[in-house]
């Protein structure tokens, strides 16, 4: 784990700090992105993790230690680190690129070619074909997975990646984003990356510390921080539509209707549908005393009954589909397609009602990304 603790860092000739008072907490093995416009601290804070910049005041520990109480040649050697330039040295091979902190360090000879060649089959080059090249000789996008394989070459558990894609086409950026999920998912390091883009840091981050004038404005998952920004300036930051991008993150408990129509079992079913009549609706849903979903009572269930008097349990019907709390848009547009229903009670794991999803309900979510409204917060 890394920490921050209090830090500070201001340059000699400057009126204001580039970071002010910076505390937070990057846990192992997760993907933590830094964001925020220019000038904002983002890649001090990253130089200050290997010491590249010097702390002015507080502390950065890892797993508990003081940075500061560690030789920086040494600590560096533990980290990887990839930058927008890649810092690939021209006058070096792919190879001897990658294999040039194992080799200061004197490790054995074949066993870091073999991992060598470990690492060009991660990053997806031919060993063959690329490690006998120049960096001339490459892409950039190429130039980039070569960064990456030296970042790996150790394999430190830190990884420091400064706007490593940022210079790549659309089109290999978003390769290199999958690529480098996929490496995660497997190898589980602690990664902090610097980026400037929204979409890079909702596509890769496990966590996102949105910065503004060095300080710290909000520290969270993205999908807390879309759904519940800080303030005005991560609002506008993030953008009234970003959620759209990641539908996966709007659940079922965020647009349910939280006051469904309900009686309860024993009620008779003439005041069931007087309740109906009061809440303008066509049925409602039948609870027992601890709010669990027993089923639902329709209008023309009550009608075709001969006897009102009878309690709602005696003619009710099946509760049907139902979801849980945190099923997302894309299942439950799925299930509503699939089955043609029009209504959706959303339960707890106890079978407690929390709310009802219904078409209605599902077409005005869908409408807020077009509303005029929303253009209008895109456009200021």
């Amino acid at each position: 784990m890394i920490s921050f603790e209090n830090v500070s860092k201001a340059y000699r000739g400057q009126q204001e700090p580039v970071v002010r008072d910076l505390s937070f907490q990057i846990p192992q093995g997760q993907i933590v992105v830094l964001i925020g416009p220019s000038g904002c601290g983002k890649t001090t804070c990253l130089k200050m993790i290997n010491r590249l910049v010097k702390i002015t005041s507080g502390k950065i520990l890892i797993d508990g230690e003081d940075i500061m109480e560690r030789d920086p040649i040494q600590l560096r050697r533990t980290m990887g680190y990839v930058i927008q330039q890649t810092g690939i040295f021209p006058h070096m091979t792919v190879r001897q690129n990658i294999e040039i902190i194992p080799t200061l360090q004197k490790e054995d000879k074949d066993k870091i070619y073999r991992n060598t060649l470990k690492l060009m089959d991660m990053v997806g080059l031919d060993p063959d074909e690329y490690l006998d090249r120049y960096p001339t000789q490459l892409s950039g996008g190429q130039l980039q997975r070569v960064g990456v394989a030296r970042a790996f070459a150790t394999d430190p558990e830190i990884i420091l990646m400064d706007e490593p894609f940022s210079a790549l086409d659309p089109i290999t950026r978003a390769q290199l984003q999958d690529e480098l999920l996929f490496l995660q998912s497997n190898m589980k390091k602690t990664i902090v990356f610097v980026t400037h883009d929204m979409d890079e840091a909702i596509k890769i981050a496990d966590r996102i510390a949105i910065l503004s004038g060095g300080e710290l404005v909000q520290y969270d998952t993205p999908e807390k921080i879309m759904k519940e920004p800080a303030n005005d300036y991560v609002a506008r930051f993030v953008g009234p539509k970003r959620l759209w991008t990641k539908p996966e993150f709007i659940r079922a408990e965020d647009i349910m209707v939280t006051d469904p129509a309900t009686v309860p079992e024993d009620l008779p079913i003439f005041k069931a549908m007087e309740i109906m009549r009061t809440e303008h609706v066509d049925s409602v849903l039948v609870l027992d005393t601890e709010r669990r979903l027993l089923g639902s009572v329709s209008a023309r269930a009550i009608l075709d009954c001969a006897d009102k008097q009878v309690a709602c349990s005696s003619i009710m019907s099946s509760p049907g589909l139902t979801s849980a709390p945190n099923r997302d848009l894309v299942w439950l547009l799925a299930k509503f397609n699939e089955t043609g229903c029009r209504t959706m009670p959303v339960i707890d794991s106890q079978g407690r009602l929390m709310g009802l999803i219904t078409t209605s309900s599902l077409v005005t979510t869908m409408s807020q990304q077009f509303s005029p409204e929303s253009g209008k917060e895109a456009a200021g």
